[in-house]
């Protein structure tokens, strides 16, 4: 079994997958308190096998019109090292309304995977979100994906016009404008999780408005009498701050603050809990000193002795139980050493094995990050000059180290927009294992200091562990597991009932591949109605058809196709005014604009394919279902048509099979709903046909017409393609045309038409070579970035040469590097390559 370094007194354990287990089958039967929990502990991890994203892109900063490069790191979750387990990847851009408007399938090799997204001319101009994630990831939660924010301004030539907000409207229309006239959201959080009577208690605070964004306040805490208890209370970095006070018995407290806008508001603190433990963490340059204290019911006896538990990634240390007596409170020292960098999750246990109190605090022993140099081989350069960059990376003793590397060189003002940005040390370091939104992660590492080692606590104090919790480990329930790890391109999804609320388990599924090859399979969905479709023939994007029934018949089911993790519901804020904006922001977007305005005089074929047309209606008679749509699977043709679209008396409460009665000629339909049979005359019972997909009749009987497109009436020869000798009838719905839109419309019960993206082959970065001969090169689309590479590696000697050309203009560009070692260590850092006119 593999040990961290530990002090005298100090048992510290690797929970790497399988090596504690082994290691414990091997304990005496007496099986101590603080070893069952960490015993359960390494079960749970090397059950979960947790995997992260961080993508590494060429620069902070888009405009419409303009692509986003990206190299993807998959890595395990414990020791950071590049993933095997997925070998599929899905990268997202989501809009401010949470829809998804660009989308990846990427497959991974050895943890690796690289792509871009163009952002489309349409697009308006605001905040978006970039997330990534493997299916695997998805077991721990939405929540988990890895997920940046990107300002994305308008540039594009052919994109939309800003426009401002309606005089008059609700704020709530506009997200960026609810974000800014919500509430403040201002919570407080005690250390250890509790305030207790009488016990010293360090309350940490966090304010921030409906987008996540800080906000600075300051005030006073007040009890219930009103008198102030705490005054001159402020926050500090990113809206976070702290205050110590010792609660009074039966007493309440809330803080009266003054919010930025210079208004004041209440907001209480958490409840006073008469008895209960509380636990203190203090850093000092070598250790963490703990103290946990207690206070129980008046003339009972003491607890019994506490235990301490930490843990960062699955090292586990823990030091002997202590007991507690009186007003003394128990009292540890945990060198920093024991740790790898990352978050310590502290817990504090009593005499049974329950969790009392939790808190995080981080740890760094050294450089967050490998250091990687860039060097250019001249300094200064010329418009279309080659370039050489040298690329270095060692560890803290200097020596090389070998590592998988992105690097970008892009316009040094763009990453002054946002010098806090996040890197690949911040994301698997720290905010990888935190919930929710962390403003300015690129802060706590970039200029290590007292002040930014105290805002890293006050974040830890305020942002919420999401790995695990106790009641599920020490109840040894295994993570749930709804996804399992990709191999290759999966279709998963739930059939529930029609109302929503309740699975389906052992429907009986059909699976048809439409396009681009025509297959057919089926299955049955789990005790949760969940289903997985996988090793289906898939070059480009797929049409799949899906028909669901229940186990003893009825197809009155909902198929819920799985569209990627649910976005949450924090808005996203505005953007300013163009000329509100950073500076460099307005010579930015410029830029671009004429970048992209010279690429449309080059190609004028991309100004027709980006032709927008607003607010044109058009209309045109519906005659059938063209010969090339999915839902043509058996390819027939040339049946009776019953034009359902444009029928009125289609559009009110009957059903498909009444629809049709008296309709089509030879076509007879007896009997009341939902008990009515077909006939076509001569041939006898047709077959049906619905979106494709083979059904029976009592499929389609409680249909209501105005779900349905159209249908198609085979006879005799016609109907020759679908087997059998009694005809057939083909009906097309709605909702399963791939084209059609109607958001207030529900899915059709029983069928699904879904469109499964195949692999995406990921462009070549633009990369002219000049020469003296060329005397008239055509423009330079690089403007922002110069030059992209999302995969380098170095040699033995941990350097690795790259070579380019600069573009047309000139200025000062910043190289970026970012990557892993092959011991999971993250690696940065920077160079400067600066180009002079002419």
């Amino acid at each position: 079994m593999k040990k961290a370094r530990v002090q005298k007194g100090v048992l510290a354990f690797l929970l790497a997958s399988g090596l504690l287990l082994s290691a414990f089958r091997s304990l005496p039967a007496e099986e101590g308190l603080i070893q069952r929990i960490t015993r359960q502990l390494g079960e749970f991890y090397a059950a979960a096998k947790g995997e992260k994203v961080y993508l590494h892109l060429d620069r902070p900063v888009y405009a419409t019109g303009e692509t986003i490069w990206f190299s993807a790191y998959v890595v395990d979750a414990s020791q950071h090292q590049l993933d095997s387990l997925s070998q599929v990847l899905h990268v997202d851009l989501l809009s401010a309304d949470r829809k998804v408007v660009a989308r990846r399938t990427l497959r991974l090799q050895g943890g690796r995977a690289s792509g871009d997204l163009a952002i489309a001319d349409s697009l308006a101009a605001g905040t978006y979100v970039l997330r990534a994630y493997t299916n695997w990831m998805r077991n721990a939660g939405d929540d988990y994906v890895y997920s940046r924010r990107l300002s994305i301004w308008l540039a594009s030539p052919l994109g939309p016009q800003e426009m401002p907000a309606a005089a008059g409207s609700p704020a709530t229309k506009t997200p960026g404008l609810a974000a800014a006239t919500a509430k403040p959201d201002i919570q407080f959080f005690p250390e250890g999780g509790y305030l207790v009577e009488g016990l010293p208690a360090v309350v940490a605070c966090k304010a921030t408005d409906a987008s996540g964004r800080s906000l600075a306040v300051r005030g006073q805490i007040l009890n219930a009498q009103n008198a102030v208890v705490v005054s001159g209370f402020a926050t500090r970095h990113a809206g976070m701050g702290r205050f110590a006070f010792v609660p009074g018995s039966g007493q309440r407290y809330r803080a009266r603050l003054t919010l930025p806008n210079g208004s004041t508001a209440e907001y209480p603190l958490p409840a006073v809990q008469p008895t209960g433990y509380s636990l203190h963490v203090v850093e000092t340059a070598d250790n963490f000193l703990v103290e946990a204290r207690y206070r129980g019911p008046a003339g009972a006896p003491a607890p019994g002795p506490v235990q301490l538990l930490t843990q960062v990634r699955g090292v586990v240390a823990y030091p002997g139980p202590r007991t507690l007596t009186g007003t003394s409170p128990a009292a540890w020292q945990m060198p920093k050493k024991n740790y790898p960098d990352g978050i310590v999750h502290f817990t504090l246990f009593d005499a049974e094995g329950s969790p009392k109190c939790e808190r995080l605090a981080f740890v760094q022993n050294g450089p967050a990050a490998l250091s990687v140099t860039i060097v250019a081989d001249q300094p200064s350069y010329g418009p279309h000059a080659p370039v050489q960059l040298t690329v270095r990376v060692a560890d803290a003793a200097g020596q090389p180290v070998a590592t998988s590397l992105s690097v970008a060189v892009s316009d040094a003002g763009l990453a002054a927009l946002d010098p806090n940005a996040e890197t690949i040390a911040s994301n698997l370091l720290l905010t990888s294992d935190l919930v929710g939104y962390v403003e300015t992660p690129g802060y706590y590492f970039r200029n290590q200091t007292a002040a930014t080692a105290q805002a890293l606590d006050d974040l830890l104090l305020t942002q919420g562990w999401r790995r695990f919790v106790w009641k599920q480990v020490l109840a040894g329930q295994p993570p749930v597991v709804r996804f399992r790890p990709e191999q290759d391109i999966t279709l998963t999804g739930q059939v529930v009932s029609v109302q929503g609320s309740q699975p389906i388990a052992n429907s009986q599924l059909t699976f048809m591949q439409l396009r681009p090859t025509r297959s057919v399979t089926t299955g049955t969905t789990d005790g949760e109605g969940r289903f997985s479709f996988s090793g289906f023939p898939l070059r480009d994007t797929a049409v799949i058809s899906l028909q669901a029934r229940r186990a003893k018949g009825g197809s009155n089911v909902i198929i819920r196709p799985d569209d990627g993790p649910v976005p949450g519901p924090q808005l996203l804020p505005a953007l300013p005014p163009l000329s509100a904006a950073p500076a460099g922001v307005a010579a930015f977007v410029r830029r671009s604009r004429q970048a992209q305005a010279a690429d449309l005089e080059l190609n004028p074929d991309k100004a027709l394919r980006n032709i927008r047309l607003d607010n044109v209606a058009v209309t045109a008679k519906r005659v059938a279902v063209p010969a090339n749509d999915p839902r043509r699977l058996y390819g027939a043709t040339g049946g009776t048509v019953v034009d359902f679209a444009s029928m009125p008396s289609a559009q009110v409460g009957l059903t498909v099979l009444q629809m049709l009665q008296g309709r089509v000629a030879g076509l007879t339909i007896s009997g009341t709903p939902p008990n009515l049979s077909v006939q076509i005359r001569g041939v006898g019972s047709p077959l049906f046909i619905l979106d494709g997909m083979r059904v029976d009749v009592d499929a389609i009987n409680n249909i209501p017409s105005s779900d349905v497109e159209s249908v198609e009436v085979f006879r005799g020869a016609q109907a020759a393609i679908f087997g059998g000798n009694g005809g057939a009838i083909a009906i097309y719905t709605k909702r399963a045309d791939p084209n059609y839109r109607a958001p207030d419309a529900g899915p059709p019960p029983g069928i699904a038409t879904v469109r499964v993206p195949g692999y995406y082959q990921a462009r070549e970065f633009y990369q002219p070579r000049y020469n003296a001969l060329l005397t008239n090169p055509p423009a330079d689309p690089r403007t922002s970035t110069l030059y992209w590479n999302p995969t380098v590696r170095t040699n033995a000697r941990g350097e690795a040469e790259l070579h380019f050309f600069t573009a047309d203009g000139s200025g000062s560009f910043r190289a970026v590097a970012e990557g892993v070692s092959a011991t999971g260590q993250p690696a940065t850092g920077t160079g400067t390559v600066v180009v002079k006119g002419k």
